[in-house]
């Protein structure tokens, strides 16, 4: 690897950008001190919002490559770092890359493997009943919501997932919690950027999640921040940043 690109979803929500993104961004180019890196949104709406906001105009993960490229870098010198949870649809824009020679990482979420990682360290880090609220996708990825509550089910864990626009909505985990007579619990983002879907899907005042969860009588009692200012995540995306360096090496 000669140049490294940093490829997340985004937000125009600069708060989020701040607390959640750059700390990850900070502890992948600690990593790989020296080699040069850019950060790529993923979401074009988000990038014309942006600059429409700000003026600042961030690249799509094209762009960045093309802009190495452009330098004399060669397409096969390139590794893509997905900031991505699942490899749901905004990934796939980055897995087309591939087509052109560039070299591109995991999202949070490859496998089981990933799944049982991060319910153990939730385990250890939340002790409270907790909710983790994900986008979801109409991918095959969208599964695994699924599979992160069955390991949750399994490791006999008081918390579940459900999804904004997956196939795990919110009344999944509100029966649960009902169930087991749960009436005070945290609510948390399963999304890097507590950005607009944090704001107003999970923690808005109309139709949000914690709004439901309220009107069901129980007390919701928010976690500030997206997954990127957890620092159990950020150490798998640096570890899974590790291990291709070291296949690197090896090869």
């Amino acid at each position: 690897m000669k140049a490294l690109i940093i490829a997340t979803f985004g937000s125009t929500h600069e708060d989020a950008l701040r607390r959640d993104l750059d700390p990850v961004v900070e502890d992948l180019k600690k990593l790989v001190e020296g080699i040069p890196t850019r950060l790529a949104f993923t979401s074009r709406m988000v990038i014309n919002r942006y600059e429409k906001k700000t003026g600042i105009r961030y690249l799509n993960e094209v762009e960045a490559v093309d802009s190495f490229i452009d330098e004399g870098y060669k397409a096969e010198d390139i590794f893509v770092q997905p900031l991505h949870i699942i490899e749901g649809f905004e990934y796939e824009k980055l897995a087309r890359l591939k087509s052109r020679g560039v070299k591109v990482g995991e999202a949070l979420f490859h496998d089981e493997k990933d799944l049982k990682r991060f319910a153990e360290e939730a385990g250890r880090r939340f002790e409270a009943p907790t909710v983790f609220v994900g986008h979801g996708s109409h991918m095959a990825a969208d599964k695994d919501y699924d599979e992160l509550n069955r390991i949750f089910e399994e490791k006999d864990l008081p918390h579940r997932v459900c999804t904004i626009e997956g196939s795990v909505d919110d009344r999944v985990p509100l029966s649960f919690m009902k169930d087991m007579g749960y009436k005070d619990i945290q609510l948390a983002p399963l999304l890097l950027l507590a950005g607009d879907h944090a704001k107003n899907d999970i923690f808005g005042d109309d139709d949000s999640v914690k709004k439901r969860y309220e009107e069901a009588g129980i007390k919701v009692n928010p976690v500030a921040g997206g997954m990127g200012s957890w620092d159990f995540v950020r150490a798998i995306y640096v570890e899974k940043l590790r291990r291709h360096l070291e296949e690197l090496c090896e090869n």
